[in-house]
């Protein structure tokens, strides 16, 4: 058997077994039924749960941020006041 055969049948195998997978959700879902209430109240939850794992997501990222600039530059340079040592007379 040559592998672009092998390659046709295995990806023609997936194709069938997504096919009939698509068949079975489907039937499930139809013979479900969900009141309207309930589907608002699942969407408002997910689309909230979506809103919070994508703003602890960019918080995380900035937090990130902020510790690798601390690793690779620890202190200010040129900042800082340097007090003169000579006394200034009065």
């Amino acid at each position: 058997m040559t592998r672009n055969t092998f390659t046709s049948r295995l990806t023609h195998i997936f194709q069938l077994q997504t096919q009939y997978g698509r068949l079975w959700l489907r039937s499930r879902f139809r013979r479900l039924t969900l009141p309207p209430t309930l589907k608002v109240v699942i969407f408002a939850v997910t689309g909230m749960m979506v809103l919070a794992l994508t703003g602890t997501l960019l918080l995380l990222l900035d937090l990130i941020t902020i510790v690798f600039r601390m690793l690779k530059r620890p202190f200010p340079r040129g900042n800082f006041r340097q007090a003169s040592l000579i006394r200034k007379p009065t």
